[in-house]
């Protein structure tokens, strides 16, 4: 299988060219962190489970402050995430958690490239 992507143009393990990666960053508060890991596990269990353009979804603490969380959310395009993604009822009670519980968002785009 290593082999197949190598030579596919497939970054090597990894996500097909052309998927969309969102590298997300929140501070959070800290009376409220339960009530945040509550809502980012539904989200990111009900994107992996029920959409079909998402391909991943990640959630790790900061190793050097308990209060920053990283996300790391792949979908097969730009569509899954802004339409699919963005327009679930999962997403809409994540945004209602995250305007109670997160100070600060950071958010990346990028896009998977193919290697030569």
């Amino acid at each position: 299988m290593a082999d197949d992507l190598m030579t596919s143009g497939d970054q090597p393990g990894g996500w097909p060219p052309g998927s969309l990666v969102v590298w997300a960053t929140v501070q959070v508060r800290e009376d409220v962190v339960e009530e945040f890991l509550a809502g980012i596990a539904d989200d990111a269990r009900c994107s992996v489970r029920d959409e079909e353009g998402c391909l991943g979804f990640t959630v790790t603490r900061d190793a050097a402050d308990p209060l920053r969380f990283h996300f790391h959310e792949v979908y097969a395009s730009r569509e899954a995430f802004e339409v699919d993604h963005q327009g679930s009822a999962h997403f809409a009670r994540w945004d209602e958690v995250s305007q109670r519980t997160v100070i600060r968002t950071d958010v990346v785009l990028s896009e998977v490239v193919a290697l030569p």
